[in-house]
């Protein structure tokens, strides 16, 4: 039988520091964003004569109040020492530490996009995007993840480009000359 989980003090006693440091940080993030936004808020501009009885930063108000308000309702629960509990997974090693080789191979794949849709094209960026975050992950053979990204590229272009007519650059700079276009 195990022993049920009670919030408050116990659990701050059983937490790790780190992670109540990491539950801070998070929620000084949102409530930097909650502050912000509601800074920003003030800056929307309302059509003059506007027969808008609630105006344009009736719901942004709302919202960004709402985050802040829960955000310093979190900050408080955390300082108390409720903090919340780990998390358990069937297929997850909660012991294994963070694959940081991996987190930048993904985070560079995903970067790529900003250099590679100017200078080749939505469908090529797709194939680097795809292939690099599949080898990133661990995929098995390279030239398969390669064929499946032109696929994607191809498809993407396809269907959202041509048949629902979103921007995307097929060629980007350098393709139209290798093309003849």
């Amino acid at each position: 039988m195990t022993d049920p989980v009670i919030p408050g003090a116990s659990a701050a006693a059983g937490a790790p520091r780190s992670r109540r440091f990491g539950e801070l940080a998070f929620i000084g993030v949102i409530l930097v964003f909650s502050v912000v936004a509601l800074v920003m808020t003030g800056f929307i501009r309302e059509p003059m004569g506007s027969s808008n009885v609630l105006g344009a930063r009736v719901v942004p108000y709302a919202v960004t109040g709402l985050m802040l308000l829960s955000s310093l309702a979190a900050f408080i629960a955390v300082l108390r020492g409720d903090v919340g509990a780990p998390d358990e997974g069937e297929d997850v090693d909660t012991e294994a530490r963070t694959s940081w080789k991996t987190v930048v191979l993904l985070a560079l794949a995903f970067a790529s996009l900003m250099i590679v849709i100017p200078i080749a094209g939505w469908p090529v960026a797709v194939v680097v995007l795809f292939t690099g975050a599949s080898l990133a992950l661990g995929a098995g053979s390279w030239w398969r993840t390669l064929i499946i990204g032109v696929g994607l590229g191809v498809l993407t272009q396809l269907l959202f480009g041509t048949l629902l007519g979103l921007s995307l650059p097929p060629f980007g700079t350098i393709l139209p000359g290798v093309f003849g276009g």
